[in-house]
């Protein structure tokens, strides 16, 4: 510690020495601590095995050399051992991942390449070429691609829900457009299960592209489908009535009720709670003719308020009742397309890691590596 002419001591050395000081004071109780929890795991297990009548007994303990945690390096940790017939393990074996592994987890996640740079130098000493991230994003796309021209087992899926996430490119000289969409399709399985089926980045929602998209799923296995879930865009009805002529159609409950409610004439807070619970407890109903008598008596309360909604209810009321069709334990899934739209927040948050699309074959290859990257989460 350095004091300066007055005999005054320099405070910012003070405080790193204090720190310090703190700092190993909390690893000396961390460590005390995690050995505490071991040794009463240890106790526990020998006496939930007594009393079934197994012979285990405390075998010694064993020592680690050093674990790295977030708070500093833990060292000479004892850690208690079992012995049955055999050795019984307390804590999980540590799985080493290598490099590759590593690199195509952060680059498929989201993580930047000066960052995975970066972490590379800083735990491994070393600098990442471009042609390393090049490897790793090729390894991603094979990956991707081998997915999306995976066989669909026949009638595994009951169900298509398809939307689309609108994004925005990234400034480029061609004059290609600005703009763009994700078309993505949901397949239901029996049970309420369900699977990203395939995705394709257009310009817009034409019925072409999702013709496209729906061709891409027939030729992959896909031949028959009962139900096709979408937000009532006509784009979509044209292209599934070429694809899948005998499939039904679902109009989307939420993307419906927004309509409605626009129709509405100006409410007080009370009346418009009213008006969206009435409206969502009908779909609660038991069949389509429980349904439909639940509309009816809807109406009869809101024609005098609200006559323009009332009109439009009953004109578009035959296309919101396919659901009923499916069983009562998972049909929700059918009613909405938030299949779809719940996971696309996720989505927007991961694209938020990139400085963004150059064009629809790129936004193809990010949902591609989303993916994967949920995927190894959940896996």
């Amino acid at each position: 510690m350095t004091v300066s002419l007055k005999g005054r001591v320099a405070l910012q050395e003070l405080m790193v020495q204090a720190w310090q000081q703190v700092e190993g004071q909390a690893r000396g109780m961390l460590k005390r601590a995690v050995e505490g929890l071991l040794q009463a795991e240890r106790d526990r297990r020998v006496a939930e095995a007594q009393q079934r009548g197994e012979k285990v007994y405390r075998w010694g303990y064993t020592v680690r050399k050093c674990w790295t945690t977030l708070w500093g390096s833990l060292e000479q940790v004892r850690v208690p051992r079992l012995r049955g017939r055999e050795e019984i393990g307390l804590i999980e074996r540590y799985e080493r991942h290598g490099l590759d592994e590593m690199l195509f987890a952060l680059t498929v996640g989201g993580l930047s390449q000066r960052k995975v740079a970066g972490w590379v130098g800083r735990f491994l000493g070393g600098k990442l070429s471009p042609a390393s991230i090049g490897a790793v994003l090729q390894q991603a796309q094979e990956q991707v691609e081998q997915r999306r021209n995976q066989a669909i087992p026949p009638r595994r899926y009951r169900a298509v829900v398809v939307d689309g996430i609108y994004l925005r490119y990234r400034r480029s000289v061609s004059p290609s457009a600005r703009k763009g969409v994700l078309l993505v399709a949901v397949g239901v399985r029996e049970g309420g299960g369900f699977d990203v089926l395939d995705w394709l980045g257009a310009s817009a929602e034409t019925t072409e592209d999702y013709e496209a998209l729906f061709t891409r799923l027939w030729q992959r296995g896909l031949e028959s489908v009962e139900l096709i879930v979408s937000d009532g865009l006509s784009s979509v009805v044209s292209a599934a009535q070429m694809v899948y002529p005998a499939a039904r159609h679902q109009l989307c409950l939420a993307h419906w009720f927004r309509n409605l409610e626009a129709l509405t004439p100006r409410l007080a807070w009370f009346q418009r709670r009213k008006f969206r619970r009435e409206f969502w407890w009908i779909w609660d109903a038991e069949n389509e003719t429980q349904a439909r008598e639940w509309a009816r008596r809807f109406c009869a309360r809101w024609r005098w308020a609200a006559p323009e909604m009332v009109e439009k209810f009953q004109q578009e009321l035959p296309r919101v009742l396919a659901f009923f069709a499916f069983p009562g334990q998972w049909r929700h899934r059918l009613r909405t397309t938030n299949l779809g739209e719940g996971w696309f927040k996720h989505l927007r948050r991961y694209l938020s890691r990139f400085p963004g699309c150059r064009n629809g074959e790129h936004s193809e290859h990010i949902l591609g590596c989303f993916l994967l990257a949920a995927e190894s989460m959940h896996r």
